[in-house]
Order: C-alpha cells, then structure tokens, then sequence
C-alpha cells in the first residue's frame, strides 16, 4: 500500500521540525546563557542576521598558548583543526591541519584574505594577539557564496589562568532556499565546530 500524500506531508513536516528544534539547540553548544547573550567583536558587521550561534570550550592553557593555532588558520595555511577529509571534497587546496605552530604564519593582520575553501575567502576583519580573531565574508563574495558571514574567535582569560575560547558565527542571506539548506548543513557544520573547537583544546594544552 503506497502512504498516502498525507502522511508524507506529515513526514516532511515532522522533518523540518526535528532540524529547527536541533538547530536552535547545537546554537548553543559549549556555551554558558550569559556567553550566548553577551555582545561579542563582529557582531556588527552583518546586518539584518538569520543565524546566530555561539559555542565553547574551556582550554587549559593560558590565551598566550591558544592564539598561534588561531592564528595560522585556513587552507593553504594550516588548516581548520577539523575533519580534513570533509575540506578535501570541496577545496582543490591540498591542506592538512597541522600539529605544530608555523612561526611563518603568525603574522596576522587587518585585511588579510584567508581560504575557506574554493570561491570562499574570508578577510581578517580584526586581530588582536591573545585576544580576538574575527573573520568575514562580506557582499563582495556574491554570487560565488549566496551568504555574507562573520566569524569571530574570542580568548577569555578564566581566573585560574585557563581560557574560554567561544566562536560565534552570524550569517545573512536573502533567497529562502539557502536559509531551507543552511538549516539542513547547519548540522554538519556544527559537527566540524565541536571537532574544531576540540582539536584547538588538545593542540594548545599539549603544547
């Protein structure tokens, strides 16, 4: 007996709920309500967001030790700490992250174009050592990305002289079909996050 067109309506619908309620809980991964809400370097640069997400992990390693692997980030650099396989798919750039610091690689400044993968380029928006990294792909992206995007990676010093690194993402798009697929991928890169925000914590503590 075939399902009826109810019934996968019902489906479909059902579906889409599953990933909404998902997507607005790994939103939040690693991060504490006050971090979600507190305003963060970059939140300016997109106006008019559709996604929002800020997530943690708390690295025992002072922000000293945490910063060069921010630094170095970005394929044909050092890579993205995260499922290197998953970049290979979509990037003709032959990169993998590395284990080791990049003395070369750490002067970062304002400006600076750093891959994400093919047609995707972000630009430093702002550096600071020890502190701040946010990246962005802004309108002069299109069409080759349908989203402008902000990236920031924020080193909070705890007390005990351990380090809250938080990466908060906002991106903005126009056309309803990107934001339907952005819900879907938004789990997949929600996954390379936690795997990222992961590699950075092994990476800086074993230093």
């Amino acid at each position: 007996m075939k399902p009826s067109r109810g019934l996968l309506l019902g489906g479909v619908l059902a579906a889409a709920a599953a990933v909404g309620i998902g997507s607005q809980l790994h939103r939040g991964w690693g991060a504490t309500t006050e971090e979600q809400a507190e305003p963060l370097p970059g939140d300016d640069l997109i106006p008019d967001p559709r996604f929002r997400s800020t997530r943690a992990i708390t690295v025992n390693a002072p922000p000293e030790a945490v910063w060069p692997w921010l630094a170095q980030m970005g394929m044909g650099r050092a890579g993205w700490y995260s499922y290197d396989w998953l970049a290979q798919v979509f990037s003709s750039v032959s990169t993998r992250s590395t284990a080791r610091i990049i003395p070369a690689l750490q002067d970062i400044k304002t400006g600076d174009p750093i891959d994400f993968l093919d047609r995707m380029v972000f630009t430093v928006a702002q550096a600071i050592p020890g502190e701040t990294l946010v990246l962005v792909a802004d309108e002069n992206q299109r069409p080759l990305q349908p989203w402008v995007k902000s990236w920031s990676f924020i080193l909070n010093r705890l007390p005990s002289g351990a380090t809250r690194l938080l990466i908060r993402e906002i991106s903005a798009w126009d056309s309803r079909l990107v934001g339907f697929l952005t819900s879907i991928t938004g789990w997949a890169w929600f996954m390379a996050t936690r795997r990222q925000l992961k590699n950075i914590k092994a990476l800086a503590e074993a230093t």
